[in-house]
């Protein structure tokens, strides 16, 4: 009892921080740091007011059940350490631009790619799901819904600038993450594969309508994104009946459905009736091998034409891509070589691309940057088999290309 009553006096307070009361330490009581926190380099918490006190919610801090032992628990009165903006000195980022594409592309651009509801709903809820395991056909999206924004805005926009480059930004990104990453097309990718060709052709198109005043350059480009939609075809043929089977074949337009191109037989009368003329011109000019190709070439042009009469509405871009996918070889190395039989047949594969112009965004400009091509390099003795195109695509003779 004597010695008890030689304890030192000392004030007692009600007010420490919650760290000090847990371990049982006097507490001086500094804001916002006192000084035993700040020796122990742990966060400092003091009691909320009792204006808080008297809310339905608790202001102690939630006591965690820490076992010891598998006969029974310890409650854990150490206050827990709160997440804090301090733990954390990086924001995090947020990439306004492509959520920005990303919203336009579902909200529009979807919609324009779609050849009826049914359709649109596979380009705005399937392709965009699958396109998030795919970072191939995300970027794909994202180069379409950029180059939607520059006809959108308009070349006098001050955006069209910037959504021109992240267009072609994505668009490559898009080529080189599928060819880093598919080495073997099947049963786990084939529909992002599909849906990633699908995604091509229309950027394609917009891409080959460039300069009109270099002619060479805007060949160039039309023949490397002819290429590119070539080697489309043969990545999907093997699973074209499971597309059809499974919800891509709502894909699919009513113009070329249950078509088989390969067996199809030229109708009796055509309105490509100068066409067959300068087949027949150039049966007695050329060697057989030449002649099959343009033969071939004519062949199916007239197929498709036969198709598109059939229909009340205007050519889809699946029926656009028939000849591309079907000409032969030869004919492309004839095309290549700029010979003037393969440029006459192109300018009449470019009536069809008018003629879908009001249905496809992304073509516009692509029939007049086809027949300008064919005007450049057809040489003066051949240019009347170019009167018919030129009749239907502008209405008018045909106006000479310089260079």
């Amino acid at each position: 009892m004597d010695r008890a009553k030689t304890r030192k006096p000392h004030k007692k307070s009600r007010n420490g921080c919650l760290p000090c009361k847990g371990r049982h330490v006097k507490c001086d009581e500094q804001k916002p740091n006192c000084a035993n926190c700040v020796k122990q380099g742990t966060p400092c918490e003091y009691r909320p007011s009792k204006s808080r006190e008297g809310s339905n919610s608790s202001p102690v801090p939630i006591a965690t059940l820490t076992p010891l032992s598998t006969e029974g628990t310890v409650l854990d009165l150490s206050p827990p350490v709160l997440p804090s903006i301090s733990h954390h000195p990086d924001p995090l980022p947020l990439n306004i631009s492509q959520l920005r594409l990303l919203h336009h592309y579902t909200t529009v651009t979807a919609g324009t790619l779609a050849h009826n509801a049914d359709s649109e709903a596979i380009f705005t809820k399937n392709l965009v799901q699958t396109a998030f395991s795919y970072p191939f056909l995300l970027h794909a999206v994202l180069a379409l819904s950029a180059l939607h924004l520059t006809r959108i805005e308009g070349p006098s926009s001050s955006l069209h600038t910037e959504y021109c480059l992240l267009a072609d930004r994505h668009h490559d990104a898009a080529l080189g993450d599928f060819r880093a990453t598919v080495r073997d097309i099947d049963q786990t990718n084939w529909k992002a594969v599909l849906m990633f060709a699908g995604a091509l052709f229309p950027y394609s198109c917009t891409a080959s309508v460039s300069a009109m005043d270099d002619m060479e350059l805007a060949f160039d480009n039309f023949l490397s994104n002819l290429a590119l939609t070539r080697r489309v075809r043969p990545m999907v043929t093997g699973f074209y009946q499971e597309m059809i089977q499974s919800e891509l074949g709502q894909l699919i337009p009513d113009d070329v459905k249950g078509v088989n191109w390969e067996v199809q037989e030229a109708p009796a009368d055509t309105e490509l009736v100068q066409l067959r003329k300068f087949s027949e011109v150039v049966h007695h000019l050329y060697p057989p091998d030449i002649i099959d190709a343009y033969g071939y070439a004519i062949h199916v042009l007239e197929l498709m034409f036969a198709v598109a009469a059939r229909s009340p509405y205007p050519p889809s871009d699946a029926l656009l891509k028939i000849w591309i996918h079907f000409i032969s070889d030869r004919y492309i190395e004839l095309l290549t070589e700029k010979q003037p039989g393969s440029l006459i047949i192109l300018a009449h594969y470019a009536v069809l691309f008018r003629r879908s112009r009001d249905r496809h965004w992304y073509l516009e400009g692509v029939a007049e940057q086809i027949l300008s091509i064919a005007n450049a390099f057809v040489p003066m003795e051949w240019r009347s088999w170019l009167e018919w195109p030129q009749l239907q695509i502008h209405g008018g003779p045909i106006t000479p290309v310089s260079g």
